[in-house]
């Protein structure tokens, strides 16, 4: 039986203007269904419709835009779209959990996790405050079903974790934490909107399995929003794709990854990175005017709508890449916490070792991959290599700079045009009050005398380089897709010529598509500039497709360097071997099945 049904589903939000209402229309005639225990997968790029379809279910939507909706959602018999406010905060409460993606976010940062869980406990649906008041039946009922939810989500010493607030708690708790949450009220239906995409591997994995455990054991319907291929994987019954807006194929999970119909749904699967497929000629993108040239009828639908990176593959190796020196990390440490002189508690007071002992190096025009868990050191040791902090012990060496327990050694300004980076979240990086043009002109301004027309000149190059229209030069950040964004801190990063980009998870947050977009714009000005790059991120599929060597970290050290073929087949250490095993790639999937 199907505990959810969408009917020719539309949605839409209104902008009111002078004289009449202008109609914008996000999902278009969508119909689908979800049965009890049931996982669907919904599955696009970003803008597609997938994450606007999951807050009309739940009516999260007209909290935020003028909204319209047509057809019908139904939730265990109930058509929500007929139900006033009052009514739907109660079905909202009882019947429907929602996991969102980022739950440091979605948590109240000033409230411990224990108030939190009993605030979620509806067991009729809206509750006033002052029934869960401290002493009171339902409050006994809400600390006694929150206690055992967390246990079931793999939290122990339950009283601890519900004093603590948000912030105490890892990434992948805090998510067993929203898990729980969402069940608090044993919900007919729940759904998660990308909730794995800002974990590493191993605490991906162990989430997923949790979920798919909590979820058939408590039969819910479940809609599971991902852009991820390989997470669809692991954890789909179902899987339906959506394209701007249309449902354009559903089916069983088997059918949709071996035998896809739709031409949108084979151009996805092209363009996910696998292990054992090389992409260091670049990945391929979906041609948009292709793919709807194809849907439109207008072109043979058997030839694929994806680019091939062909260009990339003509040229041979970096550009001036003798004049680049390498990167040299020797014996590097970097130790926080540590208390010194009348502050020092006891003589074993040595702090958290964040990198212990690193030695690498890095050629001239060498894309090095570094992989591992949150809190093995991969980022730490990026803002090493950065000179963002100072190593406790241990030298790193770039050309005539030197990087020492007392700083940076040689001209800093040198050092800042050779070496750049590029963070995780553009949204966070990228001033938010500023145009594009005066972000990417800010180090031109603070690291070389361009100036006036000349920088002008060079910032629209920039503009054109990353393959921005030039129309993005005058809006803010805000006004940009994610893709866009992460193009600008490409951008930014190369203003000043470096010779080495430090990318700390560039593409962790963007779909496939965008993310080979972005690989591929990276991959080019490699070749094309001799630019070293440290590329630090959790997606093994990913970086075994691109890079030239991999480093694997684990507790601070580097416990691995080889190969992507050496790493994926004949690793030396069993951590290598667990994260591999974590790993949710595609070809794993399609090597089992195909």
């Amino acid at each position: 039986m199907s505990l959810l049904n969408l009917t020719d589903l539309t949605i839409g939000v209104t902008r009111e203007e002078t004289d009449h209402a202008d109609r914008l229309e996000l999902v278009h005639g969508l119909t689908l269904d979800v049965a009890s225990g049931q996982t669907l997968c919904v599955v696009g790029e970003s803008g597609s419709g997938k994450t606007v379809t999951a807050l009309s279910i739940i009516r999260l939507l007209e909290f935020v835009a003028p909204v319209y909706t047509e057809g019908e959602i139904s939730v265990a018999g109930v058509d929500v779209t007929r139900l006033s406010a009052a009514e739907m905060r109660a079905y909202r409460g009882a019947r429907i959990g929602m996991i969102f993606q980022e739950a440091l976010d979605s948590l109240n940062p000033a409230q411990r996790i224990g108030i939190q869980l009993i605030e979620a406990y509806r067991p009729d649906g809206a509750l006033p405050r002052q029934a869960l008041r401290r002493g009171s039946r339902l409050r006994r009922e809400a600390e006694d079903k929150a206690r055992t939810l967390l246990t079931e989500v793999g939290l122990a010493d339950t009283d601890r974790i519900m004093a603590l607030y948000p912030h105490q708690l890892s990434g992948g708790m805090q998510q067993r934490v929203m898990i729980a949450m969402s069940l608090m009220s044993d919900p007919d239906i729940l759904i998660a909107d990308e909730p794995t995409t800002a974990l590493d591997v191993t605490t991906q994995a162990e989430i997923l399995a949790l979920f798919r455990r909590v979820q058939h054991e408590h039969r819910t319907a479940c809609v599971f929003i991902t852009h991820d291929m390989g997470v669809a994987a692991e954890i789909a019954d179902r899987i339906a794709v959506m394209y701007r807006g249309r449902l354009v194929e559903i089916g069983d999970k088997l059918d949709i990854l071996t035998a896809p119909k739709h031409p949108y749904t084979r151009a996805l699967l092209e363009c996910v990175p696998q292990v054992g497929v090389s992409r260091r000629a670049g990945f391929p993108t979906i041609s948009e005017a292709r793919l709807r040239a194809v849907i439109e009828g207008g072109a043979d639908p058997a030839e694929p709508v994806t680019r091939t990176p062909g260009d990339l593959a003509e040229q041979d190796g970096p550009a001036a890449g003798d004049a680049v020196p390498p990167l040299v990390v020797d014996r590097v440490t970097k130790v926080y916490g540590t208390s010194r002189g009348l502050f020092r508690r006891s003589a074993r007071d040595t702090g958290v070792r964040a990198v212990n002992e690193v030695s690498l190096e890095i050629a001239p025009g060498e894309f090095f991959g570094l992989v591992g868990e949150s809190g093995s050191g991969k980022s730490t040791l990026g803002r090493l290599v950065s000179a963002l902090e100072t190593p406790t012990s241990g030298t790193i060496a770039f050309g005539e700079h030197r990087i020492t327990d007392d700083g940076l050694h040689g001209d800093e300004r040198a050092f800042r045009r050779r070496t750049q980076l590029i963070f995780q979240d553009p949204q966070s990086s990228l001033d938010p009050r500023h145009t594009i043009a005066r972000i990417i002109a800010e180090p031109l301004r603070e690291l070389t005398p361009m100036r006036g027309a000349e920088l002008d000149r060079r910032v629209a190059e920039l503009i054109d380089e990353v393959g921005l229209p030039a129309t993005c030069a005058g809006r803010l950040p805000s006004q940009l897709s994610g893709g866009q964004r992460q193009r600008v801190s490409i951008a930014r990063a190369l203003a000043a010529e470096p010779r080495l980009i430090v990318a700390d998870e560039p593409t962790s947050a963007l779909d496939v598509s965008v993310q080979g977009q972005v690989m591929n714009l990276l991959l080019q000005l490699r070749r094309s500039r001799g630019i070293s790059f440290l590329f630090i991120t959790h997606n093994l599929s990913l970086v075994l497709s691109v890079a030239d060597r991999v480093g694997v970290m684990y507790q601070g050290d580097l416990i691995e360097v080889g190969t992507p073929h050496s790493i994926a087949t004949s690793s030396t250490h069993a951590y290598t071997g667990r994260l591999l095993a974590a790993n949710p790639d595609l070809s794993t999937y399609l090597d089992r099945h195909g």
